[in-house]
């Protein structure tokens, strides 16, 4: 992998957006994707410094975070919607438009194989590598790279919930987060699972707060690198969403469950 390749790549990746252009621009919730899968890559550029890789491992995981939800494009066009249960997997899409496209043709086998990978497996609960993969070196690659997409991404799912809030997009775009009902105390069921550090179903997910909860679940259990817990300690997601949770419900159990955050960040940061 190298630099000049990763911007070719880029130069086929928004080649490709643009033909989702209508009149002239992105409609309003893919030019959000856009945006977000900028910022992924950021993340994952951020990270890769912090961890102290060298300048291969870090291009092959900026070519995986730009790649990583190509598919929610055609998603949003074809079923309305960004929540896979009620349209497609959308990492399955990104992968199968990625390798239709070719895009990736001119690397060596192994570097195609990490960044599908990764695109494939960056909204899975966990990471299950092929065991046909028995190199301890590419599996370790593989790894790597997979969750360094998985923490670029979901550090960037925080600066979007903090954005729309702050700019109240929620209320005119709740797709953002999944035109769930609003005001309602969370699922006992979400609770046990962030609780447990067990990941939780996206079907248990009926309300905001749930939503939200999820995502301080990450803080605690879903955060793989030590780079990535000290920027969501430096960003403040967790206060953030602390204080937005108590607008959303009067549960006893958000402070429980972000104070439970608070300690294992504390104990993570490093």
């Amino acid at each position: 992998m190298t630099t000049s390749f990763l911007l070719q790549l880029n130069q086929f990746y928004h080649a490709y957006v643009s033909s989702f252009f209508v009149e002239g621009k992105l409609p309003v919730m893919m030019d959000l994707k856009l945006h977000h899968t900028l910022h992924v890559v950021d993340n994952a550029t951020r990270i890769a410094q912090g961890e102290n890789w060298g300048e291969n491992l870090s291009l092959l995981g900026q070519a995986a975070a730009l790649l990583h939800d190509t598919g929610r494009y055609s998603q949003l066009k074809e079923f309305g919607t960004f929540r896979d249960q009620d349209s497609i997997d959308h990492a399955v899409r990104s992968y199968d438009i990625v390798l239709k496209k070719g895009w990736l043709n001119p690397l060596p086998s192994f570097e195609q194989t990490v960044i599908l990978t990764a695109v494939r497996l960056h909204n899975q609960k966990t990471v299950e590598l092929d065991p046909a993969v028995s190199v301890e070196r590419e599996r370790d690659t593989l790894y790597k790279i997979c969750h360094l997409v998985r923490d670029a991404d979901k550090l960037d799912i925080f600066r979007v919930l903090e954005e729309s809030v702050g700019k109240k997009d929620l209320e005119k775009h709740p797709e953002i987060a999944w035109g769930l009902p609003v005001f309602q105390d969370p699922n006992p069921e979400v609770i046990q699972c962030i609780c447990s550090g067990e990941p939780v179903d996206y079907s248990m997910i009926h309300s905001l707060a749930d939503f939200v909860l999820v995502q301080v679940g990450w803080m605690m259990n879903g955060l793989y690198y030590a780079t990535s817990r000290v920027l969501t300690v430096e960003r403040h997601h967790l206060e953030f969403r602390r204080d937005f949770l108590k607008k959303l419900s009067s549960s006893p159990e958000i402070d429980s469950i972000c104070n439970l955050a608070t300690e294992k960040l504390k104990l993570n940061y490093s």
